[in-house]
């Protein structure tokens, strides 16, 4: 008996695990990906001696201790090359003159935390007890060990009694949004700290997720960079027996009798199978591909009301310059705001490639200046060409004076410059707005589901960064699992993994 056959639109970090649960319950899986190599937003690219890495920022559950790991060695993310993190993330308040690090030392953290803010102790303590109170149990497959569909009412018992020990600090005023949770708060830099310490819309839960992550030293950086990441599970992916098609793109979804049965490519060429799985952007699949056929009130509710993350724009530096004495990633509130589409920021994040020497030559460095922005001023703006690329050296030449006046000297070591704005990722991955992960991880969102299953369309599976309600690297490999298991249950077959 031949085996059923699986497309699968994308080759990103979701289509990816796709294929390779896919695979391992004896299905055959073509990918069809756009680009001429794998990972959409897990993306990097040369220029000259320099390696840019405008995708993940870091991974969480990547070493053994944690049940996530198996989901690493089961897609092949085990033989990726971390560095873990003793720090989080500096954060430095210019107006003040004083800075903190985030460190995974939280007896340091909480009194670094008391010496800065001593009017905001109880506040502080209760933060710190949200992040051991998180490290009590092993949270890094809470809620992802089934697809939600297939959970029944003694999964969540298992599920609650597993995680009992935590389980407090995900409910009730743990769900509270940060930007609610700091208003009491008195100092304003340890309010801004915690604003900006992820995304002032997620609730505190989220952020006592993460650093119980880099408190339990399970937080790390990827030494050769995101494409190398990417490229174990592409390896995973060949291994099994899968068919990647790159410069593919997918432009329709073959529908007959309510059922999916194949694509349709750019150029006109069709391609038939068993099963369509959908790994990339949403809305363009369900409202542009599939016409809106396919969909209820909590569908058209999601995407007409749900937030993106705001995109980034990424201005990148090769530089003939060495900082050991940086960490990783840096947080500056500054009086000397940045005009970035229109806007003056306050905020800047640079990230500082220094943990490896994948990125650059010895004694030279790659950072990495990072700020929110608007999608529409990006997208407008690239209807002309001429503009859009004077606003982005307009850009550049702000960023180099406000780094020179902190790294001085910086402005004539400048190597390589390269600038990603919102309307480069769209370009690269159509993903809606520009987006780096999908819907924003609000408490409103946080305990909602995302099915896999399309209302009235037989065969047809969705995965990635929006078939779940928070982004990531994990959530997005979960997420391919999840529909394989799911598509299993549909078949009446046992689902299986292989290590």
């Amino acid at each position: 008996m031949s085996k059923r056959s699986i497309i699968v639109i994308g080759g990103g970090l979701g289509g990816l695990s796709t294929g390779i649960y896919a695979l391992m319950n004896d299905y055959n899986v073509t990918i069809f990906e756009r680009n001429p190599v794998p990972g959409g937003l897990a993306a990097c690219w040369r220029r000259k001696q320099y390696l840019i890495d405008g995708g993940i920022h870091f991974i969480a559950g990547y070493k053994p201790g944690l049940s996530l790991y198996r989901i690493f060695e089961e897609v092949g993310a085990h033989k990726a090359e971390y560095v873990g993190l003793e720090v989080y993330a500096r954060y430095i308040d210019e107006t003040s003159q004083r800075s903190i690090d985030i460190s995974a030392d939280l007896d340091k953290f909480q009194n670094d935390l008391l010496s800065l803010f001593p009017k905001d102790k109880r506040i502080i303590k209760h933060f710190i007890k949200g992040i051991r109170g998180m490290a009590k149990s092993d949270i890094s497959e809470f809620g992802f060990k089934k697809p939600m569909e297939l959970m029944k009412t003694k999964d969540w018992i298992v599920e609650f009694w597993q995680n009992r020990k935590s389980l407090r600090y995900f409910l009730g005023k743990s769900l509270m949004e940060v930007k609610d949770y700091v208003e009491k708060i008195k100092d304003p830099m340890f309010r801004e700290l915690l604003l900006n310490m992820f995304l002032p819309e997620v609730p505190v839960a989220f952020l006592w997720m993460i650093l119980s992550f880099v408190y339990q030293k399970q937080l790390g950086v990827l030494k050769k960079g995101s494409f190398d990441f990417v490229k174990k599970l592409e390896n995973r992916f060949l291994e099994l027996g899968g068919t990647i098609k790159y410069r593919s793109q997918v432009d329709d979804i073959l529908v007959k009798d309510d059922k999916a049965v194949g694509v349709i490519l750019e150029d006109g060429s069709a391609f038939n199978s068993d099963f369509v799985i959908s790994a990339i952007d949403g809305y363009n699949v369900i409202f542009n591909m599939l016409e809106g056929k396919y969909v209820n009130e909590k569908i058209k509710n999601r995407y007409k009301n749900w937030k993106v993350v705001e995109p980034f724009v990424c201005i990148s530096f090769g530089v003939d310059m060495e900082f050991k004495d940086e960490v990783w990633m840096t947080f500056f509130k500054t009086p000397n705001p940045v005009q970035v589409a229109n806007e003056d920021k306050f905020l800047t994040m640079i990230r500082f490639f220094n943990y490896s020497p994948s990125f650059a030559p010895e004694g030279k460095t790659v950072i990495q200046v990072d700020f929110e922005t608007e999608w529409e001023y990006w997208f407008e703006l690239s209807k002309d060409k001429k503009r859009y690329n004077e606003e982005k050296n307009k850009l550049v030449d702000q960023v180099i004076k406000w780094l020179e006046k902190r790294y001085p000297g910086i402005s004539k070591k400048i190597e390589v410059t390269d600038v990603a704005t919102p309307y480069t990722f769209w370009r690269y991955t159509l993903n809606q707005k520009g987006a780096y992960m999908g819907f924003l991880p609000s408490s409103k969102t946080f305990y909602a589901s995302v099915e896999k299953e399309l209302p009235g369309l037989d065969c047809f599976y969705m995965t990635g960064q929006w078939a779940m309600t928070t982004g990531g690297v994990q959530t997005v490999i979960y997420s391919g699992r999840h529909a394989i298991e799911l598509l299993c249950h549909n078949e009446g077959k046992v689902f299986k993994t292989l290590k």
